[in-house]
């Protein structure tokens, strides 16, 4: 009587942060079932990821990838398998070794009380291309006490000795060690046993349902795994490859042969169908001819490929690149770190970062997309050397594209990074490289690799965001400021044909969003027109910052608010007559701006945003609260408390204590931070722990440019960094990749009062148009 098997690869239960390719896990499965096969044993592969009910369903903070469970059991033949007959199902690191999952167990408990006699077999999935997560026999074996053994690591070659031992009925029991099979001996990955239309269902629900945004590695069409080889011969700390080897026994790659290699792709693609192959190789390049066959492979069948474990840099080409061109969604390379000592003396690898930067420059230049792997809080490594390769990994990222991945350091067991340490007990180690940091070196606590890597998400968001302009259109000004930033330069009008052109050329660009500032805007006699023209060109965004004197006519204040603003921004600097006219140098202008506010809240348009902003000077920070409360009274849900910046008229002697201004505007946030938007501007992020979040309003101005009532266009993120200087204590800080520093108040010229008359007006005429 022939014997038979059932292979099953089980659903699986992923946090929301999971690692790896959970839903292409099945290959293991498929390839165990290839081997029974070719045996001769009468096999039934069972697919979770290919039944009519595959998909994604939350559970909780989980999600569950597969098929139901009834649905399962009900495609399995379970009944009736005898003794002779052996039940197979895929183990690997979604199961998390060795703890007993809802699902595995569910499967094990229902697959032992249907065919008690069979014999049930755990097996590692090793060949599915994921992290190893190790874990010893007897805790396994004690966690799921149906099975009869557990196979571990590669197991092919061992499965078809288990599976005549049990035909002669003599199983074993335990844990049983996997042997390193030939690979150019083992049959093709048996596709045929899997409905891969159903598959293929399955991919688009997961896709679909999981959310994200667009995938450095998609799965679409017919999306099939498969592995070239097996095994690395480095030895990275952090690196799972090689599961089983003897301590010390050297690392060693295997790689199908050209023949071979041929035979299993043109089966994916002229057999199964596949569109796009995930090649799922610890390490697919670091054999030149291998890699060269491959591609010369991939190019002749015309098929879309990606290699989401990534690529050796130091071993990928600028013709590598140009060969995979349109063919892959990305090329993914690792660091690890910017730091060569981290490199060499903490993760062990031998590379030189040249080689890296090397990469990220030809694949801007051949139009391929990179994704470059960092690890951060690696064992003995410090803050500063944290910051420098966060610092390195954004450089890469604004010079040439290269989309840097940042993950937490994470001892997985089995790992050199995990040998001698006292591991956490943990229900899934797949957060722990995105979210919450195992900390396995002492020298950076896991609340500030949060914090670092908080910092270095948000920095990387700011530089997708939105392109702004911002627009000088005059330097004249009804105010005196004593801190204005353009206060010492001529008081001109811009040329209003030439602000035209500029708002073609960056609307051009993709420039969405624009602000018209001053001096005075409202006193520039185009200002209304500029409006009109920058929502004629296709400007969604719309800024107006103004002193709001000129709106206290109530015609204007009407035509102002009408002409095509989104946003008002009014500037008061005091919240009593007296105060703001201190800051201002005009008596009057208290009861003409909020006069001018009144009218404008009266008659702007609904989907117009109102706020205010404040400079914060020595004769005003203690009234900011009384400030935020005057901004709710007019109707200004919007406010922007802005420290000084080192320019025209701003100096030391306007200046307040900085940590004494930022205690009391902390304090305006937690009164008011229910039912306002209230931002910090310019302040370093160590003067407001814990209000971060108010502070990234200011930092986003990556991609703000700036043009001058002269003509001079500039980024004005570069234009302040040149202002800003680093302190010691910056070297070292959890936030010093988006902190743009301090400025430095103090080397700013003496106030203009004290400035003899002939030496005022250098700078004037230098900034003359």
């Amino acid at each position: 009587m022939t014997q038979r098997a059932i292979v099953i690869s089980p659903p699986l239960s992923v946090a929301r942060d999971f690692i790896d390719y959970p839903y292409l896990s099945d290959l293991g499965a498929v390839q165990l079932a290839a081997v029974l096969r070719a045996a001769g044993i009468a096999v039934t592969l069972v697919d979770a990821f290919a039944l009519p009910g595959s998909g994604l369903t939350p559970v909780g903070d989980r999600l569950l990838l597969g098929a139901p469970m009834a649905e399962l059991l009900a495609a399995s033949p379970l009944e009736g398998l005898g003794a002779r007959d052996l039940v197979v199902v895929t183990y690997g690191p979604f199961h998390r070794p060795p703890a007993r999952t809802a699902e595995l167990g569910e499967l094990l408990a229902a697959i032992r009380a249907r065919a008690p006699e069979a014999y049930l077999l755990l097996a590692d999935a090793y060949q599915s291309g994921q992290h190893y997560v190790e874990a010893s026999v007897e805790a396994v074996l004690t966690a799921h006490p149906e099975v009869d053994a557990w196979l571990k690591y590669e197991g092919e070659e061992t499965l078809l000795e288990i599976a005549h031992a049990v035909a002669e009925g003599r199983g074993p029991r335990g844990g049983v060690h996997g042997a390193e099979p030939d690979l150019d001996a083992l049959p093709l990955p048996a596709w045929d046993l899997v409905d891969l239309r159903a598959r293929d269902r399955f991919l688009a629900r997961f896709v679909r349902d999981l959310g994200r945004g667009a995938w450095a590695f998609p799965v679409d069409g017919r999306t099939l795994p498969l592995v070239t080889s097996r095994g690395c011969p480095f030895r990275c700390v952090h690196c799972s490859s090689n599961p089983g080897r003897a301590e010390g026994a050297p690392k060693t790659q295997r790689r199908l042969s050209p023949e071979r290699l041929r035979a299993h792709l043109e089966a994916l693609v002229r057999v199964h169908g596949a569109t796009r192959l995930a090649v799922l190789d610890e390490l697919v390049n670091v054999h030149a001819a291998h890699f060269d066959h491959f591609l010369s492979l991939v190019e002749a069948l015309d098929v879309a490929f990606d290699v989401p474990n990534g690529m050796r840099a130091d071993y990928l080409s600028a013709a590598h690149l140009r060969r995979m061109r349109g063919r892959v969604t990305t090329v993914s390379v690792s660091a690890e770190s910017g730091v060569p000592r981290v490199v060499r003396d903490v993760v062990g690898k031998q590379l030189d970062l040249a080689e890296v930067a090397r990469v990220a420059e030809d694949a801007h230049r051949e139009g391929v997309p990179l994704l470059i792997h960092f690890i951060v809080g690696l064992p003995g490594e410090t803050a500063e050397e944290i910051n420098a390769t966060l610092a390195w990994a954004l450089e890469l990222h604004d010079r040439f594209g290269a989309w840097p991945a940042v993950q937490f350091a994470t001892p997985l067991p089995g790992t050199a990074l995990a040998k001698g340490r006292a591991l956490p007990v943990v229900d899934d180690w797949g957060p722990h490289f995105q979210t919450a940091p195992s900390q396995p070196g002492a020298l950076v606590s896991a609340a500030d690799l949060v914090r670092f890597k908080w910092t270095f998400d948000q920095r990387l968001a700011a530089s997708q965001g939105p392109a702004k302009l911002i627009m000088n259109v005059t330097y004249v000004c009804n105010n005196h400021c004593t801190f204005c930033a353009v206060g010492t330069r001529t008081q001109v009008d811009g040329h209003p044909p030439r602000q035209r052109e500029y708002l073609e050329e960056y609307r051009r660009q993709g420039v969405r969003m624009v602000d018209f500032d001053g001096g005075e805007p409202t006193l520039h006699p185009e200002l209304l027109s500029l409006v009109r023209y920058a929502r004629k060109l296709g400007y969604e965004r719309v800024n107006v910052t103004t002193n709001g004197r000129l709106c206290f006519y109530e015609d204007y204040a009407r035509k102002l608010a009408n002409s095509g603003v989104t946003t008002l921004l009014f500037s008061v600097h005091g919240p009593d007559a007296r105060t703001h006219a201190q800051q201002v140098g005009v008596a009057e202008a208290f009861e003409q701006t909020v006069g001018g506010i009144r009218n404008c809240v009266r008659h702007a348009p609904a989907g117009v945003e109102l706020g205010m902003n404040v400079t914060i000077t020595k004769g005003n920070f203690r009234l900011l609260p009384e400030l935020a409360e005057l901004a709710l009274d007019l109707g200004l849900p919007w406010l922007n408390l802005q420290f000084l910046t080192p320019f025209g008229r701003a100096t030391q002697w306007v200046a307040p204590d900085t940590a004494e201004a930022a205690k009391i505007a902390c304090g305006v946030i937690d009164r008011h931070r229910d039912h306002m938007k209230i931002q910090l501007i310019n302040l370093p992020f160590c003067f407001a722990p814990g209000y971060e979040a108010h502070l990234l309003g200011d930092l986003s101005k990556l991609e703000r440019h700036m043009v001058f009532v002269n003509n001079e266009s500039v980024n004005l993120a570069q234009y302040l960094a040149e202002r800003r200087t680093r302190k010691p204590v910056c070297a070292s800080c959890p936030h010093a990749c988006f902190c743009g520093g301090f400025y430095d108040l103090e080397s700013s010229p003496e106030p203009p009062w004290l400035v003899a008359p002939e030496d005022l007006l250098r700078p004037i005429r230098r900034a003359a148009p």
